[in-house]
């Protein structure tokens, strides 16, 4: 996996998850998650997660990873947690 680099905004969500899941960032949407991707997995969504706490600098708890099962909620809870970018 590529060295994560601090994103500006939010832009660069579906580049990560892309590159986590291992698909072409061009097929990551709003809807790409666990009910509309075979790739995103259990393990990938803790890797998923985590990709993201370290590249946005946040912390989610464990029910906010929980919810998070698509590319809009990682948004939602990216937004939510560093404010309108």
């Amino acid at each position: 996996m590529a060295e994560l680099t601090e994103p500006a905004d939010l832009g660069g969500l579906a580049g990560l998850v892309a590159e986590v899941l291992q698909i072409p960032a061009s097929e990551v949407t709003e809807e790409t998650g666990t009910a509309t991707t075979a790739a995103w997995t259990s393990l990938r969504h803790v890797q998923i997660v985590s990709c993201v706490e370290r590249a946005y600098g946040i912390r989610l708890t464990a029910r906010e990873a929980r919810r998070c099962r698509s590319v809009g909620a990682l948004r939602a809870a990216l937004t939510a947690k560093r404010g309108a970018l």
